[in-house]
C-alpha cells in the first residue's frame, strides 16, 4: 500500500511540475530571417513566460515573442520575434541608418545590416506600450510598420531567455 501512494504520490508531483513548467515556459523555432544574425532560421528559442511578472518590466534590448499581425511567413496565428529598443516614454528617431533613443545614438553591434534603412521621425513611444526592431532591418516588419506598430506590453507572449 505505502508503494502504491508513493507512486501515485510521485506521479501527481511529476505531473504538477510538468505543468508548471509548460506553463512558464515556451518552447519555439525562428520562422523567418528577422532577426539575423542574432537568431537564424529554424533555431530553437526557449521563452519565458512570466519574464514580465508582477512588477518586472520589457527592458531595451530584451528579445520578446509577439502574436504575428502580418501573417507574411508564418502563417495566421503565427508569432513574430523581435528586440525591444525603446519602453514607454521613451522617444525614437530613425535618420541616416542610425536609430536614436531619447536624443542618443544606440549601440547596435548585433544589426545584421550596415545601418537602419528608411527615415523615421521622432516618436513618443506611449507608456504601456514597446518599440520593437528586428536585427536584420532590411528584411523585418516590425515597429516601423503600421501592421506591427507598437506592441502593447500586455501583449508579449514571452522573453526569449536560451536559443539552440
Amino acid at each position: 500500500m505505502k508503494r502504491i501512494l508513493a507512486f501515485l504520490l510521485a506521479a501527481v508531483l511529476g505531473t504538477g511540475s510538468g505543468l508548471g513548467l509548460s506553463l512558464a515556459f515556451q518552447m519555439t523555432q525562428v520562422e523567418d530571417n528577422g532577426m539575423l544574425p542574432t537568431y537564424e532560421y529554424g533555431e530553437k528559442a526557449l521563452v519565458s513566460r512570466f519574464a514580465y511578472a508582477g512588477d518586472r518590466k520589457p527592458a531595451r534590448g530584451d528579445v520578446i515573442l509577439i502574436p504575428n499581425r502580418v501573417y507574411a511567413v508564418t502563417g495566421e496565428n503565427g508569432i513574430m520575434m523581435k528586440r525591444i529598443v525603446a519602453v514607454g516614454g521613451d522617444r525614437v528617431m530613425i535618420t541616416g541608418g542610425k536609430v536614436y533613443v531619447n536624443n542618443r545614438e544606440i549601440e547596435e553591434g548585433y544589426v545584421f545590416s550596415q545601418g537602419t534603412g528608411g527615415e523615421m521621425e521622432q516618436v513618443r513611444v506611449p507608456i504601456g506600450k514597446v518599440f520593437v526592431l528586428g536585427d536584420n532591418r532590411t528584411a523585418s516588419t516590425d515597429s516601423r510598420s503600421e501592421f506591427v506598430g507598437m506592441p502593447d506590453e500586455s501583449e508579449i507572449l514571452g522573453k526569449v531567455i536560451f536559443t539552440w
